[in-house]
């Protein structure tokens, strides 16, 4: 089921191409601190709410380097980041359900130099994917698989309440105007885009854009307020005409 949907709805896998080594631990040079990283499962995210839970001093940070993973994970993962207000330090990479759930649940979050942040859609995404021009979704997904699309709308739109960031954070490089000039795996936004989307992220140098293998892996958008609020109404008319499940009830 979980392999389907990534084919069939463009669903947030990460960005590696092989699993990511998997380890969750305190930091041997602060006790405050976990250290996650690999990919996000909902195995892994219980060790790290195990580790959280039950340590003996206060975890008050997390680092945390992850190319993304199961999408229910990385919504249970963020409000644990988010109800422990937990301070994130993205290391080397954080993408896809990373970036669309642990980076926009803290309010305080750091990005290494080098450090790659980038979106490449979420629970809004069937909308704009090509895969679904010219064709009902409810359409083209067995029971199952739109069961599956409802409860993560639904999951989503909860999540981006709670945490009080704007949901469009990770479809808005996949809207018209901006998807045609994608030229990179994932999307993000220069610094002032991003708090005017609710998100509190400061870089330790330049907005990294290329791995370190030199791949150019994420586009930075910058965005005038103008044709963000645009991007915003444009993108609340749609959803109001698609009326997809729950995706009529707008963000």
């Amino acid at each position: 089921m979980r392999n389907l949907l990534v084919v069939l709805l463009l669903t947030l896998t990460g960005c590696a191409s092989q699993p990511e080594p998997f380890s969750v631990v305190v930091d041997p040079l602060s006790a405050n601190t976990i250290v996650y990283s690999g990919e996000i499962t909902a195995d892994n995210v219980a060790s790290f709410e195990e580790l959280l839970t039950n340590s003996p001093t206060k975890i008050e940070s997390l680092i945390i380097n992850s190319g993304g993973g199961e999408v229910f994970a990385g919504i249970r993962f963020g409000e644990l980041v988010y109800q422990y207000k937990l301070k994130v330090i993205v290391d080397k990479v954080c993408a896809s359900s990373c970036a669309n759930y642990i980076a926009t649940a803290s309010n305080d979050v750091t990005v290494r130099e080098g450090g790659l942040l980038g979106w490449h859609g979420g629970a809004l995404q069937p909308i704009y994917a090509p895969v679904f021009n010219n064709q009902s979704i409810n359409k083209r997904l067995s029971k199952d698989e739109n069961d599956f699309l409802t409860r993560w709308q639904q999951a989503e739109l909860d999540f981006f309440n709670k945490i009080k960031v704007n949901q469009t954070v990770t479809v808005i490089g996949m809207m018209p105007g901006l998807h045609d000039k994608r030229d990179a795996q994932l999307f993000s936004y220069d610094q002032k885009t991003l708090k005017r989307l609710g998100l509190h992220i400061a870089y330790e140098g330049e907005q990294a854009t290329h791995s370190a293998s030199g791949e150019y892996v994420v586009q930075i958008f910058s965005l005038s307020p103008e044709v963000l609020d645009l991007l915003l109404i444009q993108h609340s008319k749609i959803l109001e005409q698609e009326k997809i499940g729950l995706l009529s009830k707008g963000i």
